[in-house]
């Protein structure tokens, strides 16, 4: 989705729009998830935001909260509540495995690092 980057996302107004469209597009496809017995709104919504911003995984924290879902207290949190919430095993969106596979290096930065 992002092919100017990280720079362009934050201070282009385009880039601006355009995570604004990524946000809403996720907002309305949960919303279909949910009404078709897919899973949860908001595991959808997660996972939704978290592929559709996989290129800029930076950007996925304020993306959760610019759409209504509570970003936890503090980063490492709130992903290892995302893992939890987007499992697989937890969570049967076709996008699930994809959602867990962004998130899981996310998380080992914040061990490594």
């Amino acid at each position: 989705y992002f092919s100017h980057g990280q720079e362009q996302l934050r201070s282009n107004p385009a880039g601006a729009a355009l995570k604004r469209r990524l946000v809403e597009d996720s907002v309305a496809g949960a919303r279909r998830d949910a009404a078709e017995g897919i899973c949860l709104y908001p595991q959808a919504l997660a996972i939704r935001l978290v592929v559709n911003f996989e290129d800029e995984p930076q950007e996925i924290m304020s993306c959760l909260f610019e759409a209504g879902l509570p970003a936890g207290t503090g980063f490492r949190a709130a992903v290892k509540a995302l893992l939890r919430f987007c499992h697989p095993d937890k969570c049967k969106h076709p996008k699930a495995k994809q959602a867990v596979q962004v998130l899981g290096p996310l998380l080992a930065k914040t061990s490594s690092g």
